[in-house]
């Protein structure tokens, strides 16, 4: 991995001053079990008229405030009228009060300036200010080479007489005016926060650091959909395999999709071979597990297979097969995406014979009649010995991918779910309900609905798509006939057509649902136990807009009524439903997931992102 030093090196342009600035500000400010989140941007641009000035490094903390960093790496302390490092530090201040209060009418935040000389000791200084009396009012403002060395003398870096705190809705605005998206997008040199084409993936340290400290054992990892679970995972690996271990990985997955994903954030590691991704049933085959031994074929159905894995004769065999794919391939370390769609037998099994495992689990994406209910389903399982989980869970509440209307509106449905709330609080995961225990960290979000069943108004709505999008629909008929409409206005590239059923661990800018009426009608009558999370999953999958097509006459029934006048509630205007590209801010960013090209390195700048950066979600947990 690229050492703390090279990066910074590459982004201050070879500046070695501000390099060792932004590298000792970052350990100074991530020791201690009190640290919070911050930003530290270099290279941040800011208009004065005509001119654009450049200041080297800003620091914006939500408890301490905005902090204008000019660094001088001299090795003699010179002050002249034309070159005045405090003066310099002084206007940039003064500008970027200006911006503050232009953009929210007041001072949203305590701003003040700094001038470093990493070369210069308080030694090199005292000299200066003893002949320069006029100027020792800089001295508060003069920062050498021991503050960046020692915390305790590092402290009064944050002096202030008056700190202004900034809700959460302004600490991120005012991040968005410090960054220039233009500049990021065009430079193959990408600051820190994680940062991709056109779009800032910040990721806090509390939930990167959720696996610090695993040693051995099983643990369970806990998050409701957009937690960030896989980045968690791509993390821990990546932790791994960067500091020389040589441990092999095998990871599980429910499906082709999520495979796929974790196949390319792993596609150009040097250590590739050693992490093996597998759906289950591709899994299953490639350790010759025998179906027909366990009357399985080709006509059997899903839920019909889980029911026979749970099967004494399934178990032996998958038990045998497992073991004699071991001796071929040992793993030292077994890890499980969506856990709850898992059979909790063979879980347990892997367990068993692996015994260093992680499983990633969300109950409340129970999708399917056959997915688990309960993590317990593989510890307390009735063929093995029960095992205590005991220290053995954590839990993961910051939701970064669904913008927060989109995702207030999903949990106040998925609130009906009385089962699973009692089953979230019996296992320590909510304490009081989720609208209240869990953190919506992104602004913002659309859900448009409207009758769009029929395909000419259908068609209005795709032409107005510009990001990629998913259209939902019941029957595989519909998907066929909506992809024809699709072809017709040429937007295959960015619309893909699919059944509900499928939407399980994908996710888009825009999810169209069309026919919502006629999904609710059936899931109602046949899946009653679950529809409410069919719903949250559902809902869960889009990261800016939601369009749901519903006729409303066919909502009769009381349950129905109830969950349109949910959705209702949080309806934005058709109106707002534009083609217009909007510049994307900080505040309204809803992917936790880098871009494809962004892919290749996302392990190493996630783990980069972990030690050099607690960013803004966690501090408002």
């Amino acid at each position: 991995m690229k050492s703390i030093l090279g990066i910074f090196s590459k982004i201050s342009k070879g500046n070695i001053g501000e390099t060792e600035v932004l590298e000792s500000i970052t350990k100074l400010l991530k020791k201690g079990k009190d640290e919070t989140n911050f930003f530290i941007i270099p290279k941040v641009q800011i208009e004065d008229g005509s001119t654009t000035k450049e200041i080297d490094i800003i620091l914006l903390h939500p408890l301490f405030g905005l902090f204008v960093i000019e660094v001088k790496n001299w090795n003699k302390l010179i002050i002249t009228e034309e070159n005045n490092p405090f003066e310099q530090a002084k206007e940039y201040k003064n500008l970027l009060l200006a911006k503050i209060k232009d953009e929210f009418g007041k001072v949203a935040i305590n701003v003040e300036f700094r001038v470093v000389f990493p070369q210069l000791t308080y030694e090199d200084a005292k000299e200066f200010f003893l002949e320069n009396k006029h100027l020792e009012a800089y001295k508060q403002h003069s920062f050498f080479k021991e503050d960046l060395q020692s915390k305790e003398k590092f402290r009064r870096f944050f002096n202030s007489a008056s700190p202004i705190l900034p809700n959460k809705k302004e600490f991120l605005k005012i991040a968005s005016l410090l960054v220039d998206k233009e500049k990021i997008k065009n430079s193959e040199d990408k600051i820190m926060p994680i940062i991709s084409n056109d779009e800032i993936i910040y990721f806090d340290h509390k939930q990167l650091s959720v696996l610090n400290g695993y040693t051995d054992g099983f643990r369970i990892i806990r998050g409701v959909a957009g937690t960030g679970k896989t980045i968690v995972l791509s993390h821990f690996i990546n932790n791994k395999v960067n500091n020389g271990e040589v441990e092999k990985f095998l990871i599980l997955c429910f499906n082709k999709k999520l495979v796929d994903n974790l196949t390319q954030i792993f596609s150009e590691s040097e250590h590739k071979e050693s992490i093996k991704i597998n759906s289950l049933f591709t899994f299953l085959i490639n350790i010759n597990f025998d179906f027909e031994k366990c009357n399985i074929n080709k006509e059997t159905t899903f839920e019909e297979r889980y029911k026979i894995f749970e099967t004494d004769v399934a178990l032996e065999e998958f038990s045998l097969k497992f073991e004699n794919y071991l001796k071929q391939n040992p793993i030292d370390y077994f890890i499980c995406d969506e856990t709850q769609d898992m059979p909790a037998g063979f879980m347990r099994i892997i367990y068993e014979k692996i015994n260093d495992c992680i499983f990633f689990i969300d109950e409340a994406q129970k999708f399917y009649t056959y997915s688990m209910n309960d993590i317990s389903n593989i510890f307390h399982h009735p063929k093995f010995e029960k095992l205590s989980m005991q220290g053995r869970v954590k839990n993961l509440k910051n939701v970064y991918r669904t913008p927060s209307n989109i995702a207030k509106c999903a949990f106040e449905l998925l609130s009906n779910d009385s089962k699973l709330n009692q089953y979230y609080k019996k296992s320590f995961y909510l304490k009081n309900d989720f609208l209240s225990d869990i953190n919506f960290i992104l602004e913002d979000g659309k859900i448009f609905i409207d009758n769009w069943n029929s395909f000419e108004e259908l068609k209005e709505i795709l032409e107005k798509q510009i990001d990629d999008t998913i259209v939902l629909t019941y029957t595989k008929k519909q998907v066929e006939a909506i992809e024809q409409l699709v072809k017709s206005i040429s937007k295959e590239n960015i619309i893909k057509v699919m059944t509900i059923q499928s939407v399980k661990g994908l996710e888009a800018q825009n999810i169209i649902i069309h026919n919502f009426d006629m999904f609710l009608t059936q899931a109602i009558k046949y899946e009653k136990d679950i529809f409410y999370r069919k719903l949250y999953v559902l809902l869960t999958r889009a990261q800016k807009n939601l369009y749901i097509s519903i006729d409303e006459k066919m909502f009769k029934d009381e349950i129905s009524k109830d969950i349109l006048n949910s959705l209702l509630k949080y309806k934005s205007a058709l109106a707002d439903i534009t083609i217009k590209v909007d510049e994307p801010k900080l505040a309204n960013l809803s992917r936790i997931k880098p871009t494809k090209e962004q892919l290749k390195t996302t392990g190493e700048f996630i783990v980069l992102g972990s030690e050099l950066f607690a960013v803004i979600g966690g501090l408002f947990a």
